[in-house]
Parts: structure tokens; sequence; C-alpha cells
């Protein structure tokens, strides 16, 4: 992973000046008949290849959710959180939690397949993989088990504009399926930034309600301090509308 920056959005001014042409009346009007609109080049980015994850990165999601990284393997990424949860994640951001633990259950999932077979990532690309998610609710002290199946695609690259300043990114989206029905389940959306080496927005359903994340800020391990981390989250509330 790159090095990251602390990153926040600042309003830009842009000014400027109108003045007549010396060249006369003509020009005068020829400078102020609006120019047949250009349109801008495409975005191009080259193939992205799979980010290395240090102890200690740390991410700031909207101004309050922070997940800092606390443990890298060959195979995995733990995770602390704000609230004081701990998850373990895979290596690639559009996989699910391979392990959660909630209020009132404990989540944990088997992949199989070859989900990071969409790295490099490019516009086209597409990869399916397995998920048997194991749901134990406490309260119940019941466990239900779900097949389900991942189908991945970079979808295009795109200039995301979140808090965190504005990214070129990979547009990738994924959806589930019960590997026994044929009918969608979810649909999850990610925006990658080469640049940072994490997503800077985060789309899903839930309960039947669009949500999104978006990323407010990013700090290297060295630079996460609980003074930073603190005065990252009492600048990111001040900027809220």
């Amino acid at each position: 992973m790159r090095p990251l920056t602390l990153a926040f959005i600042a309003p830009t001014l842009v000014t400027g000046c109108s003045h007549l042409p010396s060249g006369g009346l003509q020009d005068a009007i020829n400078a102020l008949t609006p120019a047949a609109s250009v349109a801008a080049p495409p975005l191009v980015l080259p193939p992205a290849p799979r980010p290395t994850a240090r102890v200690g990165d740390t991410y700031v999601f909207g101004a309050a959710s922070v997940r800092r990284v606390a443990a890298v393997s060959p195979t995995a990424l733990t995770w602390t959180t704000t609230d004081g949860q701990r998850l373990r994640t895979g290596r690639d951001f559009f996989t699910p939690v391979l392990e959660q633990t909630l209020p009132d259950r404990r989540i944990t999932s088997q992949l199989s397949g070859q989900p990071a077979d969409l790295w490099p990532l490019s516009v086209g690309k597409t990869v399916t993989f397995n998920e048997l998610r194991t749901t134990t609710l406490t309260t119940f002290n019941r466990t239900v088990q779900t097949p389900l199946r991942w189908e991945c695609e970079v979808v295009d690259v795109r200039v995301s504009q979140v808090p965190a300043g504005d990214f070129e990114t990979f547009h990738v989206s994924c959806k589930s399926y019960r590997q026994d029905f044929f009918l969608q389940l979810q649909t999850i959306t990610w925006d990658y930034a080469p640049s940072l080496g994490h997503y800077v927005r985060r789309t899903w359903y839930e309960r039947g309600r669009p949500r999104q994340s978006q990323l407010g800020a990013a700090l290297p391990g060295s630079l996460a301090t609980a003074p930073r981390v603190a005065a990252t989250l009492e600048r990111l509330q001040q900027l809220q509308p």
C-alpha cells in the first residue's frame, strides 16, 4: 500500500475577470460567444495490482467510523473499529467479512473459489466465488447456514468525490445469490482508488434501503496516533452540514 495522506474536502473558489479584447467589436462579440463544448477525454487507469496492507493503517468513514488494521496475515486482515469490534476479512476488499461478532449474533464465512483472480483490476474483468455463511443467533442459541454465490465485475473507471478528496477509481459491483435460488439477494459496490490502495466509497442495501459509506480521511500507521485520530474526527465533525 502506498503511503497515505490525511485528506479533507476544502471548498475551492474560482474567480475570473472579463475584459474587452483589443481587436475591436467583432473580437469582443466572439469572446462573449460560448465555444462549442469539448468532451473531456475518457478516464483511463492502468490495471491495479493487489495492495499491501500495513498494521496501523487507519481509515475514517463518515465523521465517526474508524477502522484500523490490527494484524496482517498472508490470507486475512484483522481490523479494530470505533465501537471496540474486531473484524477479520480477506485481503480483497470486495469479499465478505470472514468473522464478525455483533451484540445478538456471530457471523463467520468460508470462501471457496479464487476471488483474488479479479486482480489486477481492469474494466470488464469478472470473478465468481462461493460463500458458506454461518450465523449464530446468541439470543436464541440457533445456528443458520446460508450458501451464497457471488459474481463481481469491474464495471468502469470514474472520478469519485468523497469527503477525503477526489480520487480516480475502479467501480466494482458484486451481486450475491443463494446457490439454490435464482433471485439476486444483494448488490454491493465499491469505488477503489489505486493511489490509496483502498476503497473510498461503498454502497449496499440494508432492510430494503440504499446505504452508503464514504471515506473521510486516511492515515498511515506511523501517523495514526490516538491524538491525531481524535483531531481528525473533531475536524470531520465540524465539516458536517
